[in-house]
């Protein structure tokens, strides 16, 4: 339990370097609304500590903290990643039921070379693909549900895109 001398002790550091931790931890994190539940774990970690009058750099001790629960934060965010199967996002481009028979052939078709396509890729790299151009998302949000970095939902996109170039070259297709 914390007392009155850590609860003064951690109140001087939120007052006089508060500001400096909250763009710390944005400049760090994906999603700036977590940033203030960062800020309050940090704190609470200042809170326990027993021998304050130890610390003889508090701005450096806060922002080592600091970036002990941003590692464990995406440690925990790495493991909740969930997986995107992108075999269900194939079924939405199914044809509807008055379709043209020509059309649903042709439609079958190219379901059946995105599957072919998508067999070749990493999951990942399939998985941000299908929700680019089948699903409508942006990059960011592309980045946002694989929980990634808006850079490395890009690499993922274009890494897609070359093997769909190289896979339609090969096969002489040109859509």
């Amino acid at each position: 339990m914390a007392n009155s001398s850590n609860s003064r002790f951690v109140a001087s550091i939120a007052l006089q370097y508060g500001r400096g931790l909250r763009r710390f931890l944005a400049a760090h994190l994906r999603n700036v609304d977590d940033v203030p539940d960062l800020a309050q774990e940090v704190y609470l970690r200042l809170l326990r500590v027993t021998h304050q009058e130890a610390i003889r750099n508090p701005e450096a001790y806060l922002f080592t903290v600091a970036n002990h629960v941003l590692y464990q934060y995406s440690l925990r965010r790495t493991a909740k990643t969930e997986f995107v199967d992108i075999t269900e996002a194939t079924a939405e481009l199914l044809s509807p039921p008055g379709e043209e028979p020509l059309a649903r052939a042709e439609n079958s078709q190219r379901i059946e070379r995105l599957q072919q396509i998508l067999k070749r890729l990493p999951p990942r790299v399939g998985a941000a693909l299908v929700m680019h151009r089948i699903g409508g998302y942006t990059v960011q949000e592309v980045a946002n549900e694989l929980g990634v970095a808006r850079e490395t939902a890009k690499k993922y996109l274009a890494r897609a895109a070359q093997h769909c170039r190289k896979t339609g070259r090969g096969a002489g297709q040109a859509d």
